[in-house]
């Protein structure tokens, strides 16, 4: 818990409405995580799709003195009801409940927010269709940040494993090294993907997913009796550090950017 009257203070969470009102006049830029309470294997807990983006946005705001939001923890996970302890939410629920966090931050100055999304791949439409709408009815610059992509460039360097789907190499690394207290890898285990991928479509993050496609609950527990789908037994802290360095990294060049979009005297913005 920071100090209520340090400066740095940036997690809305902790602070008063009138910290705020000063914060506003430092930063127009809000960080809302946004994640899933759902199902992740033998071996890490419910909370990872929260736990991830929540943990790099901090860090994004230490470095640059943005806000950052408390996050959502619900989102829109029907394939994974399959185990106990997932929460799902409708798209069009989970869509507007979004989009009313960030407008109601509007009222009081935040002008750019980025949905860094530790739910990435099942709910990137909900939220494109959120930036959208922030974007052209209400006058916002919204973003929406999936993990899976800020970090990319590190975790094709990194990984050993041939399939990183759900709560395998990438996620359990991350969680090494964000929170490895949570991890329990005695517990993980490595589950393999049929060879029925159709085309065009494959069981890996960084697979040959041209066009759009979902997983129903059925199918998932025909795929996985851990929950798990991809080897999280290779992962490790290191690789994590590299996948996050390099997510915290990405994002905070584009906060940067937009700072310099609202500064007084922007050329971009006046047209000089």
């Amino acid at each position: 818990m920071p100090d209520a009257d340090s400066d740095s203070i940036y997690r809305l969470a902790d602070m008063t409405w009138q910290q705020v009102e000063a914060a506003v006049e430092e930063t127009q830029t809000m960080l809302l995580p946004v994640g899933s309470t759902e199902q992740h294997g033998h071996h890490m807990p419910l909370g990872v799709d929260v736990y991830m983006p929540e943990a790099i946005a901090e860090r994004v705001a230490e470095r640059t003195g943005c806000l950052l939001a408390p996050p959502i923890w619900y989102g829109v996970s029907p394939h994974h009801t399959f185990k106990p302890g997932t929460f799902t939410v409708e798209s069009e629920t989970f869509q507007h409940y979004v989009r009313d966090v960030c407008t109601s931050a509007a009222e009081w100055g935040v002008e750019n927010v980025l949905l860094v999304n530790g739910h990435y791949l099942v709910q990137d439409p909900e939220l494109d269709v959120v930036v959208r709408e922030l974007t052209t009815e209400h006058g916002m610059r919204a973003f929406h940040v999936p993990l899976i992509s800020v970090f990319q460039d590190a975790a094709t360097t990194v990984r050993t494993s041939d399939v990183s789907f759900h709560a395998s190499e990438f996620e359990t690394s991350l969680m090494l090294e964000l929170f490895p207290d949570l991890v329990q890898m005695d517990r993980a285990e490595a589950v393999d993907v049929p060879d029925d991928a159709l085309p065009l479509t494959e069981y890996d993050a960084y697979g040959d997913n041209r066009v759009g496609w979902a997983l129903s609950a059925e199918r998932m527990n025909a795929l996985t009796h851990t929950g798990n789908l991809g080897d999280p037994t290779v992962a490790t802290r290191e690789k994590g550090a590299e996948m996050v360095e390099d997510a915290v990294t990405n994002v905070t060049n584009l906060v940067d950017a937009l700072a310099g979009l609202n500064a007084p005297d922007s050329a971009v913005e006046t047209g000089e």
